[in-house]
């Protein structure tokens, strides 16, 4: 328990980072509230990363699936996706960069990560 603690932290350290350098690069760009975005998704995307979190706990300690887990994720980035676009397309670019900031930092810090 105590290394998905560890990971978890790891994780929501590197995407705060990785957030607030997109949202400095973004926010000298013309695109209007991208920068806002970037903090709309990633807010989403940690969410998403502790369905996941839970759904690996349910399989570990109880050695079932939530078979609705993968569905429930992806409907909560759809939600993000559809309420950022009716704001403005640079939301909606920056939100998508967000969204995707799980992702970039399990690509690019996968390996310190596994680390205990």
């Amino acid at each position: 328990m105590i290394e998905t603690r560890t990971l978890t932290i790891k994780i929501a350290v590197i995407m705060a980072l990785l957030t607030l350098v997109e949202s400095a690069f973004l926010s000298f760009l013309p695109l209007g509230g991208a920068e806002y975005g970037v903090f709309y998704g990633t807010t989403f995307s940690l969410l998403a990363f502790l369905l996941i979190v839970s759904d690996a706990g349910l399989l570990m300690m109880e050695g079932r699936r939530f078979i609705w887990g993968f569905a429930l994720r992806y409907v909560i980035f759809g939600i993000c996706l559809a309420s950022s676009a009716m704001y403005s397309t640079g939301f909606f670019f920056g939100s998508f960069v967000g969204l995707m900031n799980l992702k970039i930092s399990a690509m690019i810090f996968g390996r310190w990560l596994c680390e205990n």
